[in-house]
């Protein structure tokens, strides 16, 4: 696999931040009350549905590429189409969900990914669907010439678990048709174990290129595959009654991903432990840092929250916010070895402003849902409540500062790469 193609899905993935943190500054100044930008709760609704799609989706589903490209470098001919071919699709389909929001297009707030009812986001999804899946066989297709290191295994099992999500959608198309809740549950869980396996790559990768350690052995590769027997048992739940679906995918995902988790993140966490010191400064070393505490953290609120109040979306947004920082330091990471100079000023505080900003969002969030909150509105009665959104509120602009930074670090340093 060459440059080009790693540039161009580093553009692909920037560009789907770019979306992503227009819509979070959004949806989050119109949750606090201090602010509340929207007079309407539609655009709220609106803004939230977009924000989520690019920050959890597009965004994961792009670097995912930008790693397949990274692991494949040296191995093999990068002639093959699918390769070009999974990009145009997906870069097709990325604009389709953007221009949705302006055709009338209904908002979703369901669970696990929220939804805007049009054709056109539809479409968007699944070209980008098809273009990722493309991707992910050719470095199936590549994963077979050669020996693999332990982040190529990781991404090879990635790519496995990702085609499982997309099937797995299709059927939940076939077996729910409109009932859109039914049609995303379970799909969106499988993907999030896709996500913790890439994340855990980028940690691997990190560990290994930044701080000179390798923890690849036979053990660390077999609790590896729990990742993947975990997601090719999941569509067998499709085969119970749709009532215990919900519940199972949920427990599924749960442990499933908890589990394995717990023993790689100890891991990675003695091998921090054991560096004299940790050079902070450094974007590459801060990211792993924050990346691991969030995954804890989120992961650990995940244990106490309920579907009706904010702890959910506090759990969520710590572990999903651990994927985006372990993929920031990649990318700090690639430019480097891409030999592409960026601001080092802008980035040596880039990480910091991030995770503390989602380290104050998910704090305010956890209180919120302390205090019975409910999810998915912008009407609280308490000041205890109000007092816990607005650093929520105070978070998400420090955090969009820091994603703003992170997207005008690395765009700016691609752009005038490419002169």
């Amino acid at each position: 696999m060459n440059s080009a193609h790693l540039y161009r899905w580093l553009l692909f993935s920037i560009f789907s931040l770019v979306f992503a943190g227009v819509f979070a500054f959004f949806a989050a100044m119109a949750r606090t009350p201090a602010v509340r930008l929207f007079p309407v709760e539609e655009l709220f609704r609106v803004a939230l549905v977009v924000h989520v799609i690019f920050a959890v989706v597009i965004w994961f589903l792009g670097f995912k590429a930008v790693l397949w490209c990274y692991c494949a470098a040296g191995r093999g001919s990068a002639s093959s189409r699918l390769w070009s071919y999974g990009l145009y699709a997906a870069v097709a389909g990325m604009l389709m969900v953007a221009a949705s929001p302006l055709f009338n297009a209904r908002p979703l707030l369901i669970d696990y990914i929220p939804l805007l009812v049009h054709p056109l986001y539809f479409g968007g999804l699944i070209l980008i669907a098809l273009g990722m899946s493309a991707v992910a066989l050719a470095y199936i297709q590549h994963s077979r010439e050669a020996k693999l290191d332990l982040p190529s295994y990781t991404m090879l099992l990635t790519a496995l678990v990702l085609l499982v999500t997309f099937l797995s959608f299709f059927s939940s198309a076939f077996i729910n048709g409109t009932n859109y809740r039914a049609l995303v549950w379970g799909p969106g869980h499988i993907f999030q174990v896709a996500s913790t396996l890439a994340m855990v790559a980028a940690w691997f990768i990190l560990l290994r290129e930044t701080l000179g350690k390798d923890l690849d052995s036979p053990p660390v590769r077999r609790l590896l595959l729990l990742y993947l027997a975990v997601a090719m048992l999941m569509p067998g739940i499709y085969f119970f009654p749709r009532f215990e679906q919900f519940w199972l995918f949920t427990q599924a995902m749960m442990y499933g991903i908890a589990l394995p988790s717990v023993f790689v993140g100890l891991l990675v966490l003695r091998a921090l432990a054991e560096q004299p010191s940790l050079e902070l400064r450094n974007p590459e070393v801060a990211s792993l840092v924050y990346s691991l505490v969030l995954f804890g953290v989120g992961g650990a609120m995940g244990f106490f929250a309920t579907n009706a109040d904010l702890r959910v979306p506090a759990h969520y947004h710590g572990v999903l916010g651990a994927v985006t920082l372990a993929f920031m330091g990649a990318t700090y990471l690639l430019l480097r070895k891409l030999d592409i100079p960026y601001s080092r000023r802008a980035a040596m505080l880039q990480p910091h402003l991030y995770g503390a900003g989602l380290l104050l969002i998910i704090s305010g969030l956890f209180w919120a849902g302390m205090q019975s909150a409910p999810r998915k509105t912008v009407e609280y009665a308490d000041s205890a409540t109000s007092l816990a959104m607005n650093l929520m509120g105070l978070g998400s602009v420090v955090a969009v500062v820091g994603g703003a930074a992170f997207v005008g670090v690395v765009l700016l340093a691609l752009l005038r790469a490419s002169r």
